[in-house]
């Protein structure tokens, strides 16, 4: 067996070397021959691996050849015939995957080899097929576990491992979690599982999937996610969260949209979306990321996650609370970095004063001084923090160039000076009141100047102002002479 087993590897790859040179080739003859080589491959292939002892497990032992056979799969649907090799093939490797955890690792790395190797146009319609397998196989394989516990038939013992199994695939591969019947059923399978087994993961790896359960719909899953996560331990870097991302994408994308949009038909339904549950979750995510991880993996991925929070805290829909909820886990772990890295799109608070964006500036702004600052919400460190973000803010919109503070600043004084007048407060919670006072300053000094020096006022008797102009330091700008000199106009 062992040589049958050389024979087809060394005949694969001739055939992998003949490749290039027959894709090149315009010669016909030469291509048929090169696609009967294939084929005939493939039909020592199926024989050899649909043949094998059954304690030998395919992705296991044998990835090497399983490997280029999933090329095949392409035309799997198309199959009509039940005990087609093609088909064979498949059940006795959704058996095994019931049960072997090494075999399910193999068999979605081979799937990720294929995505990276090749180019996404011509890969992806057999990927979607086998995207489609997995799902219809994990889904069916839900459905025998949750009915064998809803007779009671489940026995911890004897149906452990595959358990483990199913429960191994859906954490580590958290994009089966898209297809809305597998959904359903692994929800009725944790919730009983963990009737069972009182579930806890081990620390030292980590369970992507487990943070989708975040999103489910089920408060009692929500609660087994929650304490799932807090076993496995916060997500530090980016790449811990890439699992995840094409769950973050598609929620990220539906809280931007004010209209749901109507579901479109596909092969299998996908996860069903619902507003509060995705802000809950995404409430739920913050509270087990690093800075790091949220900076790189959210804020920078999807520049207009946190447009999509701020806009939200200044109306009075449902989703309000949850928003405030996710902005105040935002700045305990960013701070005023959160504004200065964020690229607020498409409806920037500092935008021009175009009506609409000065107006959502403002109420950002009263929201962190008069409401962040008595809310019993945020600790006291947070609303001195509040303070410190919105004194930033405004900051930097006399640094825009050209500069455009806020329109209306009157309700910043009382924070503004309280802040100036608060010798206790650590330097990095008091030093954007005091960059702020002197950009007021020398913009109202500036402005002060520039009135009279372009205004021709009309010469009257009285006291005026005189301004000198120093030349020994340039970066101090305009200075204001002390004396006010009387000045005969008669």
């Amino acid at each position: 067996m062992a040589n049958t087993r050389r024979e087809l590897l060394d005949r694969w790859r001739g055939i992998e070397e003949e490749d290039d040179d027959v894709t090149a080739s315009n010669d016909p003859a030469k291509q048929r021959r090169f696609r009967q080589l294939k084929e005939d491959w493939f039909s020592d292939a199926f024989n050899y691996l649909i043949y094998l002892p059954q304690d030998n497990h395919i992705w296991c032992g044998f990835w090497d050849l399983m490997g280029p056979l999933l090329e095949t799969f392409y035309n799997y649907f198309k199959d009509e015939r039940h005990d087609s090799p093609l088909k064979l093939l498949w059940k006795r490797l959704s058996e095994e995957m019931q049960q072997c955890t090494q075999c399910i690792c193999q068999h979605h790395q081979a799937q990720e080899m294929y995505n990276t190797e090749y180019e996404s146009i011509c890969i992806g319609p057999l990927l979607d097929v086998l995207q489609n397998l997995d799902e219809d196989r994990v889904t069916r394989h839900l459905k025998e576990i949750n009915s064998k516990i809803a007779r009671g038939q489940y026995n911890p013992q004897h149906d452990n491992s595959q358990v483990v199994s199913v429960m191994f695939e859906v954490f580590m591969f958290p994009i089966l979690l898209d297809d809305q019947s597998l959904v359903l059923e692994f929800q009725n399978f944790i919730e009983g599982v963990d009737d069972c087994h009182e579930l806890t993961l081990a620390g030292h790896q980590q369970y992507p999937g487990v943070y989708a359960l975040l999103f489910f719909k089920s408060r009692r899953v929500r609660s087994i996610g929650f304490r799932l996560a807090g076993h496995v331990g916060k997500l530090r870097r980016a790449a811990e969260l890439e699992p995840l991302q094409p769950l973050l994408k598609r929620c990220i994308g539906f809280l931007e949209m004010e209209v749901v949009p109507a579901a479109t038909e596909t092969l299998r339904p996908r996860m069903q979306l619902d507003r509060i549950t995705v802000w809950l979750g995404i409430k739920a995510l913050l509270g087990f990321l690093e800075p790091p991880a949220f900076e790189e993996g959210i804020l920078e991925r999807y520049p207009v996650f946190l447009s999509i929070v701020l806009n939200h805290i200044s109306d009075d829909s449902l989703e309000f609370s949850h928003a405030v909820n996710c902005l105040r886990l935002l700045f305990e772990m960013l701070g005023c970095k959160l504004w200065l890295r964020a690229t607020l799109s498409p409806r920037s608070l500092e935008a021009l004063q175009d009506g609409e964006h000065e107006k959502q500036r403002r109420h950002f702004l009263y929201f962190l001084l008069h409401q962040v600052t008595v809310s019993s919400n945020f600790s006291i460190l947070m609303r001195k923090k509040a303070c410190q973000i919105a004194l930033c803010i405004i900051h930097r919109g006399y640094k825009m160039n050209p500069p455009c503070p806020p329109f209306e600043c009157a309700h910043m004084g009382p924070s503004l000076v309280s802040s100036l007048k608060d010798s206790s407060l650590h330097s990095s919670l008091r030093q954007p009141a005091l960059d702020l006072i002197q950009a007021i300053i020398v913009s109202d000094t500036a402005a002060l100047v520039s009135t009279v020096l372009n205004c021709h006022m009309p010469p009257h008797s009285g006291r005026s102002m005189c301004i000198q102009f120093s030349d020994e330091d340039e970066d101090e700008g305009l200075r204001f002479a002390h004396d006010v000199k009387e000045m005969d106009t008669s």
